[in-house]
């Protein structure tokens, strides 16, 4: 009766030690997949901090009235297209504000990629097949791929952080730039980044995994992000009226407007609403992932 039970405790945790390995190979193996887009972003996101960030020493260097009465002159509506609306450019602050909302659309456009690559990947690439013999649920396969995309969107946001951190440094005896504040203004906005990219994976990863055809679930997620965008542009043109937290709804670039994110703030309520879109999106998508036909077409 003992080698029995012995022969069984075995072989439970001969499975446990396979799923595991199995697990972690499905993990690897979608890292190794991303590390090709990863270094083409880090790429871009890093000569577009070099540009930008060494750019303010031009504008620091002319007449902060003259910056303000420039962009003054512009129409609300280019203001609002530019993601430069009621920041004041002749500040690293606000100067740094206009440069992370289109690192944000990058982020964004990231995001949805690597959600729905980790929920699509082996449906158009034909390899589930392959995968789902293994001895794994769908669900753990599902974990392993989007810890996978969670770490290359963490290592993207942490390149945008030192990038801009050793630009910083690069600038030297910039007039009116305190350091020590401009860090924290990098920081705070990192934070900012990291949570677009969850919100924007989440309702990529549910509409990857909803969607019956590959295609127009990803489209839906790509649609999001223009969606954000253009509500976003038309709540900073409209931001003094009741009906600009409609557009701030559908816009998560809004949850939290740069002057909020500048002085360390975070709506209570939009910030509990991004947390609903993260845990219903990828609830939503386990659910949807685990009933989905994978050979469908």
């Amino acid at each position: 009766m003992q080698e029995k039970r012995a022969a069984t405790v075995k072989s439970v945790s001969m499975v446990k030690s396979a799923t595991v390995k199995s697990v972690l190979a499905v993990a690897a193996r979608e890292s190794r997949a991303n590390v090709k887009p990863w270094l083409i972003w880090s790429v871009v996101i890093v000569l577009f901090n070099i540009a930008g960030v060494m750019k303010f020493e031009g504008v620091a260097a002319g007449d902060p009235d003259a910056v303000r009465k420039l962009t003054d002159a512009f129409p609300k509506v280019a203001l609002a297209v530019m993601g430069i609306s009621d920041l004041d450019m002749s500040t690293f602050a606000g100067y740094y504000a206009v440069l992370e909302f289109y690192a944000g659309i990058m982020a964004a456009v990231y995001a949805v990629a690597l959600a729905r690559n980790a929920v699509l990947r082996e449906l158009t690439d034909g390899t589930y097949e392959f995968l789902f013999v293994r001895p794994v649920t769908r669900t753990a396969i599902l974990t392993a791929k989007f810890a996978a995309a969670l770490g290359d969107a963490v290592a993207f946001v942490a390149v945008n952080v030192v990038s801009s951190l050793l630009c910083l440094g690069l600038l030297g005896d910039v007039r009116g730039l305190d350091e020590g504040a401009a860090a924290i203004v990098i920081w705070r906005f990192s934070v900012w980044l990291f949570a677009v990219m969850l919100v924007f994976g989440a309702v990529s990863a549910c509409a990857a995994a909803v969607c019956r055809r590959p295609d127009r679930g990803a489209a839906a997620g790509n649609a999001s992000v223009i969606v954000a965008y253009c509500a976003g542009v038309a709540y900073d043109m409209l931001s003094d009226h009741d009906a600009s937290v409609v557009f701030r709804l559908l816009s998560p670039f809004r949850y939290a407007t740069p002057d909020e994110v500048i002085d360390g703030r975070a709506p209570a309520a939009f910030s509990v609403l991004a947390a609903l879109i993260v845990l219903v999106g990828f609830a939503t998508a386990y659910v949807a992932f685990s009933r989905r036909d994978l050979a469908s077409r």
